[in-house]
């Protein structure tokens, strides 16, 4: 007869692991990311505004990284449960909305800055964001956005009349490429 006491530990600590892979799996998915933005990114987006007398739109606010470093008066939009009460939580004088970009981007009613934090690569519903960004742009309720990708294409190309890579940013995991639209 053969000793089998420690398979039921080791099947309880595969199983531990197992789920630990597929909850990171899973969340690393619905950021883009492996990790949230680093404070340097969030400074180089946010520096990277030219006007901030303007009303600013925040999509795609996460955790927060990119949303303590804008203005108070910035609209926050993020349609994440979990992250939307963990922003409410920590920002609770902030306007924070629960809802996706599109009715954000539909509602706006003057020139804005928009600043997106919404993954342009592997995300099934970009498509539809950058449709919105184009329709808000073209009615003139856009005048700069900023946004960052891993990688270093244009994920709005076409869109508006000035369009540049406004910086790297290496002290993010992974580096971000910072654009910039006007």
């Amino acid at each position: 007869m053969e000793y089998l006491g420690a398979l039921s530990g080791l099947d309880r600590e595969l199983a531990r692991v197992a789920k630990r892979i597929k909850n990171f799996s899973s969340w690393t998915s619905s950021v883009g990311a492996i990790c949230e933005s680093s404070q340097w990114l969030a400074r180089r987006m946010r520096n990277a505004i030219d006007d901030t007398n303007l009303p600013i739109l925040e999509l795609g606010a996460g955790y927060g990284s990119v949303t303590k470093l804008l203005p108070e008066s910035t609209v926050s939009v993020e349609r994440e449960k979990t992250r939307f009460e963990h922003l409410k939580k920590i920002f609770p004088e902030r306007k924070i909305l629960d809802t996706c970009a599109l009715p954000a981007l539909a509602h706006l009613s003057e020139p804005t800055v928009v600043v997106s934090s919404i993954p342009s690569v592997n995300n099934s519903e970009f498509e539809y964001l950058r449709d919105g960004i184009a329709r808000a742009y073209k009615a003139g309720m856009i005048a700069e956005l900023i946004t960052y990708t891993y990688f270093p294409h244009d994920p709005l190309s076409g869109i508006f009349a000035n369009s540049e890579m406004a910086g790297l940013e290496v002290l993010n995991v992974p580096p971000a490429f910072v654009w910039k639209y006007s």
